[in-house]
């Protein structure tokens, strides 16, 4: 089960995810997530219709979740999820940024050898006319820059890689 709180405007909700349903401020939504790929592409189906949802990880559980032109901030309150993991593995390489599906680059607001803070926009990417702000997955100096706008990159393409700081060398 996990809890989370999805800011939307000036209102918050709260929301309970369990294996079977939804609750939103403690009624129950009809509803179902399948999830489409590793990168936080997922489908939600609510009776017949069926929305594309991308989740995307930025700081110790808060999220930005985009769907439909829109976005909306979610930040996890609770999780009592067996050691479920939410997007990222434990072996994922918080060194790169890598496209989480095929779009085109709208933006990339970085350039080689600049800090960045962790969550900061480092590339836009569009798909089926919706933008999807790429943001860094930790603070540290950006090494390479591997997109250029109006380029078109595919699923896992690399975008953006920071420098390895090696701890105690």
């Amino acid at each position: 089960m996990s809890v989370y709180t999805v800011t939307i405007g000036d209102h918050e909700y709260k929301v309970n995810i369990t294996a079977r349903q939804f609750t939103v401020d403690g009624e129950v939504v009809d509803a179902t997530i399948l999830r489409l790929n590793p990168n936080g592409l997922q489908l939600l189906r609510r009776g017949k219709r069926a929305l594309e949802v991308y989740l995307s990880s930025h700081e110790n559980d808060t999220y930005q979740l985009s769907m439909q032109g829109g976005r909306y901030v979610t930040t996890r309150v609770t999780s009592s999820g067996r050691g479920r993991s939410r997007g990222r593995s434990a072996g994922t390489d918080s060194h790169i940024l890598l496209a989480p599906m095929h779009g085109m680059v709208v933006d990339v607001a970085v350039r080689p050898g600049q800090e960045v803070e962790q969550g900061q926009t480092l590339v836009v990417l569009e798909s089926m006319k919706m933008q999807m702000q790429l943001r860094s997955p930790r603070t540290g100096k950006v090494e390479l820059v591997n997109a250029q706008t109006g380029s078109q990159v595919e699923k896992g393409a690399l975008l953006v890689q920071f420098e390895n700081e090696q701890v105690g060398a």
